[in-house]
């Protein structure tokens, strides 16, 4: 039986990183956001990720979206999750049935994934999606080398 990156884990997230950020938000910046999360080191130097670094973690951003937009389905489909549509494109709230099953995620990791998401937003909140896609082309390759230097 598969329990990792399944739509009910990356689902969960969603709904704890929605709940920790104010607003609804596009598929780009749950993806960035959520990836951020798991792996806040590279986004802020001496924080602790939530997953350990590994070669080439980063190439997850690339899988990411994909991922978050099966969840974002899986959601819907459990009266979880809201469409909100803008000018600028689809984005997404939780429920209040979901808002109610998150007071519900109160574990460590729950706990310390809401943390992380908090620091995430502190350093994106101010910057539109587009800015947070040229950050991550920016920077992308520092993440790479980054693990390489911490192996030797």
């Amino acid at each position: 039986m598969k329990i990792y990156n399944t739509n009910a884990e990356i689902g969960c997230r969603i709904l704890l990183l929605l709940g920790s950020v104010k607003g609804p938000c596009s598929v780009e910046r749950l993806s960035y956001y959520d990836y951020f999360s798991l792996h806040l080191n590279d986004l802020i130097d001496g924080c602790e990720g939530l997953h350990p670094s590994n070669p080439n973690h980063s190439s997850e951003i690339i899988i990411k979206r994909k991922t978050i937009k099966n969840a974002i389905t899986y959601l819907i489909s459990k009266g979880l999750l809201t469409v909100v549509y803008s000018a600028s494109g689809f984005k997404y709230k939780n429920t209040n049935l979901a808002d109610r099953l998150i007071e519900l995620l109160d574990n460590t990791y729950s706990l310390k994934y809401k943390k992380c998401v908090i620091e995430v937003d502190k350093f994106f909140r101010d910057m539109q999606d587009d800015d947070i896609t040229k950050y991550v082309r920016n920077n992308i390759g520092k993440w790479v080398g980054q693990f390489e230097s911490e192996r030797d």
